[in-house]
């Protein structure tokens, strides 16, 4: 097992995971707003694992993807600053929705086993981390998709099978 290969599951999987937070909110869930926090906080920390793996290897070894040959000056320029802010802005997001889940005046157990928090917070002080972490996860969005817009141009525009790189093998045949 190779960098490149865990480093594309931890892209897909991530992703996966990230999907699942915009399409599912606990708010919005009434007929268990528990049981989706409950497994909001399990996904959040199945993403925080990935997370830490992700940036453990990125410290110790750097970005993996280079800008490539046929990219022009402002592509080489856009493709280290998203790969950048994408890198550092998984970790924030992450760490203000721990946050959130710590200022909660109720406990949270992750997927109904886990202890998250003491229910210690205050819903004043809970509901501010909750919108930083709102703000976060929606920035960090809209990065995500300039990134695959980038990337889906790379491919079809510049013609230089960037999608390739990152999409697993088994998709390569739908790739012209």
């Amino acid at each position: 097992m190779n960098r490149r290969f865990v480093l594309k599951w931890l892209h897909w999987v991530g992703f996966s995971v990230l999907l699942y937070f915009f399409f599912v909110e606990p708010d919005e869930n009434r007929a268990d707003p528990g049981g989706a926090l409950s497994t909001h906080a399990g996904a959040g920390l199945i993403l925080a694992l990935i997370t830490t793996v992700w940036m453990g290897m990125y410290i110790r070894k750097g970005l993996m993807g280079r800008p490539g040959p046929k990219l022009p000056s402002w592509g080489k320029r856009f493709h280290f600053l998203s790969h950048w802010a994408l890198q550092w802005g998984l970790p924030i997001v992450v760490a203000s929705g721990a946050i959130a889940g710590l200022a909660a005046p109720f406990a949270i157990r992750a997927f109904g086993v886990v202890p998250i928090n003491p229910a210690a917070g205050t819903n004043g002080l809970h509901g501010f981390a909750e919108e930083i972490h709102e703000i976060a996860f929606d920035g960090f969005m809209i990065l995500i998709g300039f990134h695959i817009a980038f990337h889906v141009w790379r491919h079809f525009w510049l013609k230089d099978n960037a999608l390739r790189i990152m999409v697993p093998k088994i998709l390569h045949r739908y790739l012209r």
